[in-house]
C-alpha cells in the first residue's frame, strides 16, 4: 500500500510551491487543542472521529450547540479510543460570528479530542489563528498521524487555487512517501445525492473535474466530505468514472442537527450508499497499515448506518450495510 508514484511534472511546478511551514499549535482560541504536525508517531493503529457540517447558527444556536454537544458526546463515550475529530468545513454559520464560533469550539474543547477543521463556504476564515501544522498560503494543510497522511484542503475557488492545490498535495507527498494511507479532507462535495447534485453548479463540476485527476495523481484512498447535508458513500472512483479500485469519496452529514437537505430521487452511478436520516451523525474511522474501517452512526441512538472497509487503493468490502435495507429508518 506504499504510494511511490512520481507526479508526472511535479518538477516543473515545483517553483510554485508556496507551503510555509507553521509551528504545531498546543492550545487555539476558545481553548480547543488543535492537531499537530507529527501526531500519534508510535500508533500502529488508531481511530478517529469525522463530521459533516456542523454549522453552528444555521438553526437555533442554542439547540445546534446542544446538539452537537450531544452528538460529541455520546461518541466519546461509546469510543473512547478516538485520537482526534476532523471536521469537513461549515464549522459555523457565519464566518468570524463569535458567538457562533463559541458555539462550535466549546463542545471540542470539552470532550477534549485534539481538533482539524476545513475552511468551508461558510466559515472561509475558520483556520484564522489556530495554529494548524504545514498550512500554505492558500489554507491547505496537512500532518500526518501514525502510518496516515492528512491532507486538508480548502475547496473555496480563488484564483491559481487550483495550482496550489496541485503544488499542496505533491509537497505533502513528496514529504511523506512511505505513508501507508493518504486521506483527505474538504468542504465541497461532487459526488453527492442531495437535491442539489440534480443541477450541480459550474463551480462543483469544474472542481470535479480537477480533484478527481488530483487525487487519482496523488493515490488519495479516502475523501471526507460534506456541504450538502445527506450522506452518500461512493464507489472506488478513478477520475470520473466508478473502478474497482480508487479513491473513495464520502461526503457526511450534519454533526449538530442545524440543517438538512433533501435526498433526491434522481439516480447516479457512482453511489455505493445514501440515505437522509434527518438527526445528527458521525463518522469513527479505524485506521491501521492493512485496513481502513468506516462506522456511521446516528448519534441520538448510536445505531449504526453505514459500514465499510476499505483495503488498500480504494478495494471495499461492505458490513451488513443497514442503509441498503432502510432498517435505520
Amino acid at each position: 500500500m506504499k504510494h511511490h508514484r512520481k507526479p508526472i511534472l511535479a518538477l516543473v511546478l515545483a517553483a510554485l510551491m508556496l507551503v510555509s511551514f507553521a509551528a504545531p499549535a498546543l492550545a487555539a482560541p476558545h481553548g480547543v487543542t488543535v492537531i499537530t504536525a507529527v501526531a500519534g508517531t508510535e500508533a500502529q493503529s488508531f481511530s478517529f472521529l469525522a463530521s459533516g457540517d456542523p454549522q453552528l447558527g444555521a438553526g437555533n444556536l442554542e439547540s445546534d450547540r446542544a446538539g452537537w454537544l450531544g452528538s460529541l458526546a455520546s461518541a466519546t463515550q461509546a469510543w473512547t479510543d478516538l485520537a482526534f475529530l476532523v471536521t469537513a468545513g461549515d464549522q459555523v454559520n457565519t464566518n468570524k460570528n463569535e458567538a457562533q464560533l463559541e458555539a462550535f469550539f466549546a463542545p471540542v474543547a470539552e470532550i477534549g479530542l485534539p481538533l482539524a477543521p476545513t475552511p468551508g463556504n461558510h466559515d472561509p476564515d475558520i483556520l484564522e489563528g489556530l495554529g494548524v501544522p504545514n498550512m500554505d498560503r492558500g489554507g491547505n494543510y496537512w500532518y500526518t498521524y501514525g502510518d496516515a497522511l492528512f491532507l486538508h484542503l480548502n475547496s473555496n475557488y480563488t484564483v491559481g487555487s487550483f495550482t496550489r492545490a496541485f503544488c499542496f498535495l505533491w509537497g505533502a507527498a513528496r514529504a511523506n512517501r512511505d505513508a501507508s494511507w493518504r486521506i483527505a479532507a474538504y468542504h465541497h462535495t461532487f459526488y453527492s445525492t442531495s437535491s442539489r447534485a440534480v443541477t450541480p453548479g459550474l463551480d462543483i463540476l469544474i472542481q470535479r473535474m480537477v480533484y478527481a485527476a488530483l487525487f487519482g495523481l496523488f493515490s488519495v484512498d479516502l475523501a471526507l466530505t460534506g456541504h450538502d447535508h445527506v450522506y452518500t458513500r461512493t464507489k472506488p472512483m478513478r477520475f470520473l468514472r466508478p473502478a474497482e479500485s480508487g479513491t473513495i469519496y464520502l461526503t457526511m452529514n450534519s454533526g449538530s442537527g442545524s440543517k438538512y437537505y433533501d435526498e433526491t430521487d434522481k439516480e447516479f452511478n457512482y453511489v455505493a450508499a445514501s440515505m437522509q436520516v434527518r438527526v445528527p451523525t458521525l463518522t469513527k474511522i479505524d485506521v491501521t497499515r492493512e485496513l481502513l474501517t468506516l462506522t456511521t452512526v446516528r448519534t441520538d441512538t448510536m445505531a449504526v448506518l453505514d459500514e465499510f472497509i476499505i483495503r488498500g487503493l480504494g478495494t471495499v468490502v461492505a458490513l451488513g450495510n443497514a442503509s441498503l435495507d432502510n432498517s435505520y429508518l
